[in-house]
């Protein structure tokens, strides 16, 4: 019977062009590659080399064994990785989010109803997550809007509103609510990691200039320190009061007040039921 590690090693020298290099790359002694090669040989009953003095090469019968052992290890590899794939699959729970807050809410509700799984999460833009969804790369996906397909269920899973924060000596300081178009060209300190936000923003101010921060440090940091405006929304603030020189205004835009939609596979959904009875607070 061949054996794959038969095939590996007759891959390998076919790679590498001679016997004392494929014994190197296989980690192997060059007798042991030679002895395996003849095995090959007196699985197949045929010559597969056409041997010299100092030299060893694959005749016809040695390239057709070469064709058809490369097709049998590529679907080898194949095999391994979807068996592991559908193991990490059925104990991992990858979630892909438009937005940082209804994506820390929903790991850690996937955290507590499933502790026995692990659960993987990243941010995304919209259109890689509904490619992802439907490569089933996750098992859900957040968006703020409810997507149109047949295959995919949909829950309202919670809102989110922005607002300006401004320094209390701010000439808009005593509205009662803003538009984008009111505060487009102030300069406004960003935190990066903000997802679709980041977009909206930058569409909605095109004549602003964001002072984007990558870490939450340096963030807090510099808007105690500033005077320059920022974004918070309900949900970001909830339970932490502003500094006493800034007041929060909620922007009037209604694409600023964002409905999220929770989003999974049809098929999968029975497998979930307890999460999907949970939205954010």
């Amino acid at each position: 019977m061949i054996e794959i590690y038969q095939l590996k090693q007759l891959q390998a020298f076919a790679d590498c062009g001679t016997l004392s290099e494929a014994a190197e790359q296989m980690h192997i002694s060059q007798p042991t590659l030679t002895r395996t090669m003849k095995k090959l040989e007196e699985e197949f009953g045929v010559p597969l080399f056409s041997r010299t003095k100092n030299k060893m090469v694959l005749n016809d019968n040695g390239e057709l064994a070469l064709n058809h052992a490369r097709k049998i290890l590529e679907q080898t590899d194949d095999m391994v990785r979807l068996v592991r794939a559908l193991d990490r699959a059925s104990r991992t729970i990858s979630i892909g989010s438009c937005a940082p807050m209804p994506l820390s809410i929903l790991v850690q509700s996937c955290s507590r109803l499933y502790p026995d799984m692990t659960v993987s999460s990243e941010m995304k833009e919209i259109r890689f997550l509904k490619k992802g969804l439907d490569e089933d790369n996750y098992q859900f996906i957040i968006l703020p809007e409810e997507p149109d397909d047949d295959t995919c269920y949909s829950i309202e899973y919670g809102h989110e509103n922005l607002s300006f924060v401004l320094p209390t000596s701010h000439p808009l300081a005593g509205s009662k609510d803003l538009s984008f178009v009111e505060m487009n060209g102030e300069n406004m300190i960003v935190f990066s990691a903000i997802g679709f936000w980041h977009e909206m923003i930058k569409r909605e101010m095109p004549a602003s200039r964001f002072l984007m921060q990558n870490e939450r440090y340096d963030f807090n940091e510099l808007i105690r320190s500033s005077v320059l405006p920022y974004f918070s929304t309900d949900v970001t603030q909830s339970g932490s009061p502003l500094p006493a020189d800034r007041i929060r205004i909620p922007v009037r835009d209604a694409c600023a007040h964002v409905i999220y939609y929770l989003v999974g596979k049809k098929k999968d959904r029975s497998r979930f039921k307890n999460l999907l009875l949970s939205r954010m607070s």
